[in-house]
């Protein structure tokens, strides 16, 4: 795959823009399995690893153990300046003894904004198709698109194979060009350095 770009990834693009990353991943393709590999090591249990992969797996931003205050959020998906928080019950994290605990956290939460859903554990091993389903209505519900998209927006239109033709044409005439014009310039020299030099008096 060849990338030709004339900007600095860094330095003229935003951090979530989709050619960025793909500059990123050209020079360094196995940073996108580290990143996701640290985001899983936080995460508290199996469950919440599993149910973050499905989401990543369908393109949304997650991120685990979020912070807030003195709370921590187990999962929370964000997208096009909104978010999601997911609670995953259940797990030893999340036993029954400890819903009350856990609703009165979500209830001070709730009233700073935030909005949850939640998933058992129980169901997600029976069916978790089934048990993801909400978090996806949810999330559809408030507009929150994967890969940093919105949900209103229709999907854009593939390219076609003439213009994915013109545009290697394009970048095959661009390095000819320019190792043409590399080959001159080395060429001038070793002209000029072979030249012989009056000699100069003074």
């Amino acid at each position: 795959m060849w990338i030709v770009h004339s900007l600095s990834p860094n330095n003229d693009l935003k951090p979530d823009d989709l050619r960025r990353q793909l500059i990123e991943h050209a020079q360094d393709p196995s940073r996108l399995m580290r990143a996701l590999d640290e985001k899983e090591k936080r995460t508290q249990s199996a469950f919440e690893r599993e149910v973050m992969k499905r989401l990543s797996a369908a393109g949304y931003h997650v991120a685990p153990q979020w912070r807030v205050g003195a709370f921590r959020i187990d999962l929370v998906v964000e997208g096009d300046g909104r978010r999601l928080a997911i609670e995953c019950d259940g797990d030893r994290y999340h036993p029954l003894e400890k819903l009350p605990e856990d609703m009165d956290r979500q209830s001070v939460l709730e009233r700073m904004g935030w909005i949850f859903t939640r998933i058992r554990g129980t169901e997600f091993l029976r069916n978790p198709d089934r048990a993801m389903k909400p978090v996806f209505e949810k999330l559809q519900l408030l507009e929150i698109a994967p890969n940093g998209g919105t949900s209103n927006t229709p999907a854009k239109k593939q390219p076609s194979a003439d213009l994915i033709e013109r545009v290697i044409r394009r970048a095959e005439e661009l390095r000819a060009k320019w190792s043409a014009s590399a080959e001159s310039s080395s060429r001038r020299q070793k002209e000029f350095r072979e030249v012989p030099q009056p000699d100069v008096i003074v």
